[in-house]
């Protein structure tokens, strides 16, 4: 079966006739990484499925994956306005319908995926994509370091536990706990828990100390420890620049007891192994420590 695909295929819609294909193990593992990931790149796809492999072999297999139904796309415009835009893959019904099949019957239940999940502000999708950037970075790692598995909860499974607290310095006040993320590094010996925040310099400095004082009140009103059994807790937070990190962590610090927090920008995420090299900066000290 020639597979190869044709240079005239639509950009912007899926073809009428799509190019015949086999679905492989690979195209099933990308169709469900975009359902639990909600929205991916070609460049993250790549470092999931073909990392070993080049970039027209993983854009053949989008294609493929996308003229026949089994991924729907959004276009994003390139910040800067000029060149083409970039495809964003997401879930399509089809999509949906393979990966009920491929689960069992409980876990086929609990799919509540609809075409309205797709329809969003550009900003939140640049929002899912630096979330996911960050799951990719520790799942490579994971890949990598073969000592620990990774358990991952989204925002979306986070706000559903409707977590909050009161504001100490303001007792008219609830502070939520609604991280971007929740996760935990389980091996032979330890298990360890983290909470994630993705820093695009969109917040005030307030609104962090607000974050950062919810975290706090959390821990110490025993609600984290009643939800997760455990009193261990870090909570890891990655921005966009060197000179942003160090305004977040001055912000830190002047919260009493803020001392289970760490820092990273993207770039030291994406381009190192995030678990075991010394790339996390702490409010306390001025060296760089590494996650485990």
């Amino acid at each position: 079966m020639n597979n190869k695909i044709k240079s005239r295929l639509p950009r912007y819609k899926k073809a009428k006739t799509p190019p015949p294909m086999r679905l492989t193990s690979r195209d099933k593992r990308i169709i469900e990484a975009v359902y639990q990931m909600r929205f991916l790149t070609r460049d993250q796809i790549k470092l999931l499925e073909f990392d070993d492999g080049s970039m027209t072999a993983c854009q053949r297999r989008l294609s493929l994956l996308y003229h026949n139904g089994y991924l729907s796309a959004i276009h994003k415009p390139i910040p800067a306005g000029y060149g083409s835009s970039i495809r964003v893959y997401c879930m399509s019904k089809k999509g949906a319908a393979l990966i009920a099949h491929l689960y069992s019957e409980k876990e086929a239940r609990q799919i509540k995926w609809n075409d309205k999940q797709n329809k969003v502000e550009p900003f939140f999708i640049e929002h899912i994509l630096a979330i996911n950037d960050v799951r990719i970075a520790f799942l490579k790692a994971v890949l990598e370091t073969k000592q620990y598995e990774l358990l991952w909860f989204t925002e979306q499974e986070t706000k559903a536990w409707k977590e909050k607290v009161d504001d100490p310095e303001d007792s008219s006040k609830t502070l939520p706990i609604t991280p971007d993320a929740f996760f935990y590094l389980t091996g032979k010996d330890k298990k360890a828990y983290y909470f994630l925040e993705v820093d695009r310099a969109t917040e005030s400095n307030r609104r962090w100390r607000d974050k950062i004082k919810g975290y706090v009140e959390y821990v110490k009103s025993g609600k984290y420890q009643e939800r997760f059994k455990t009193s261990a807790l870090r909570v890891l937070t990655i921005t966009t620049t060197p000179e942003r990190m160090d305004n977040l962590i001055n912000t830190t610090q002047s919260v009493e007891n803020a001392y289970f927090f760490l820092f990273a920008t993207f770039d030291q995420v994406k381009d190192n192994n995030i678990i075991l090299k010394p790339v996390w900066k702490t409010t306390e000290k001025k060296d760089l420590i590494s996650l485990l």
